[in-house]
């Protein structure tokens, strides 16, 4: 199998929602795993609709690129903390707590309707996709259903508690 990424290039690559709204810039070697990095653990991630990527020759060239392109045009959620402390623009936070609220109260339903067996395991990430939120949303959502005894969890895994079927 091939490599499909340009030997010694680099990626600037842009996320933006539904409206155009520039979300995201950012920088890879290798954008479509860093995008997975990026589904576990950006909370606004869901409001992804379409992806830019713009190759450079070389590492230094792309985070000039991805520098100009945070400068010029406002990611929502890069901050400082890409650019240091002269960055007049701190990271927006992505407020998950209306997407927690529908996965709780979807999986509540769920598991008082018998969907889940017991000891059957739950994973967040096809429990973001069935909610539409982003998978480190449904993580800390199921997480809140452990603290409400609707679920039971251990090394990240979760199940409905009750007898081995």
């Amino acid at each position: 199998m091939s490599n499909p990424y340009p030997s010694g290039q680099s990626a600037v690559y842009k996320l933006f929602d539904s409206a155009d709204t520039l979300l995201y810039v950012g920088i890879a070697r290798h954008p479509d795993v860093r995008f997975k990095e990026h589904a576990g653990d950006k909370p606004w991630w869901h409001l992804v609709a379409r992806k830019e990527i713009a190759w450079h020759d070389d590492r230094d060239a792309a985070i000039k690129a991805e520098a100009q392109a945070m400068v010029e045009e406002r990611p929502l959620y890069n901050g400082y903390h890409h650019l240091g402390k002269g960055w007049p623009q701190k990271a927006r936070q992505y407020d998950d707590t209306a997407d927690r609220e529908t996965v709780r109260s979807g999986m509540r339903a769920a598991i008082r309707r018998g969907d889940y067996r017991p000891r059957a395991f739950i994973q967040a990430a096809p429990v973001g996709r069935h909610y539409g939120v982003a998978p480190v949303t449904a993580f800390h959502a199921l997480h809140e259903l452990v603290k409400e005894g609707l679920l039971e969890t251990d090394s990240g895994r979760f199940w409905v508690p009750g007898p081995l079927a």
